[in-house]
């Protein structure tokens, strides 16, 4: 009888600890913030390099939550006229135009792809474009054709929100029509 009544605890006991580390597997999984995700993935160290440039580190790194849509450094290749200048900014108008770009990237609150799926929201980004998000298609876009991206890659998650992994630099329009 008392035998029983210790297997019985050690089976409670056993899924207690399981449902425990399964919660800090969780949080292990969300622990650090954008940046650090983005750092320290290799597909984004050119997006890294343009942000350390330009100055907006702290958009990536602050408390309140967020949902970046990252280009890759694929997007970055694919730019016709490439992204050194991004890079070295050789003015101030260039390093403003460049962290416009950056800020576009990202929009308040932790986008869930899931609830995105066969509909369309509008977002305003950190930048102050209004912009949609399309998930009515078979990818999830932001932003309107051409100058929009498509999410190509699953939600790596932060503490500070989430990152979307896209495959163009996505770029503002404005009211002309023109990027």
């Amino acid at each position: 009888m008392m035998k029983a009544g210790y297997i019985r605890k050690a089976g409670i006991l056993v899924a207690a600890l399981a449902f425990l580390a399964a919660g800090a597997t969780s949080a292990l999984a969300a622990s650090g913030s954008l940046y650090d995700k983005l750092r320290a993935d290799p597909q984004f160290s050119t997006l890294v390099r343009i942000i350390d440039a330009n100055g907006v580190k702290s958009a990536y790194t602050g408390a309140s939550a967020r949902t970046v849509f990252a280009p890759t450094n694929a997007a970055f290749n694919a730019i016709t006229n490439g992204y050194a200048d991004m890079l070295a900014p050789a003015n101030i108008s260039v390093k403003q135009n460049t962290q416009a770009l950056l800020l576009y990237e990202i929009v308040p609150g932790r986008i869930d792809v899931g609830e995105i799926k066969g509909k369309t929201r509008q977002v305003m980004t950190v930048q102050g474009s209004k912009e949609t998000i399309d998930g009515t298609g078979p990818q999830i876009s932001f932003g309107p054709p051409p100058y929009g991206a498509l999410v190509n890659g699953a939600p790596i998650k932060a503490s500070n929100g989430v990152i979307l992994p896209v495959d163009r630099l996505p770029v503002p329009v404005f009211a002309d029509g023109k990027p």
